[in-house]
């Protein structure tokens, strides 16, 4: 008896975090702003240390050591 409920219950979390992760997956609806972090850029040996990066879906859209403004798409 307690080993059904214990299965009933692994099912039953199974269950919910097959719903849960693809939610938790999703896109972010806009921009998103990484702040001082240093970056390699693959073409100099030096890094750029302190920099800000600005990601635009799955893609670097800006690299700059002066600081960037992002605005949240609504």
């Amino acid at each position: 008896m307690q080993n059904l409920k214990l299965r009933n219950l692994t099912a039953v979390l199974a269950f919910s975090v097959s719903f849960a992760l693809p939610a938790a997956a999703q896109e972010p609806s806009g921009p998103i702003l990484f702040t001082n972090v240093n970056v390699f850029d693959g073409v100099n040996a030096d890094l750029i240390k302190n920099a800000n990066v600005v990601v635009t879906g799955n893609k670097i859209t800006s690299v700059s050591t002066e600081p960037l403004a992002v605005a949240a798409e609504r």
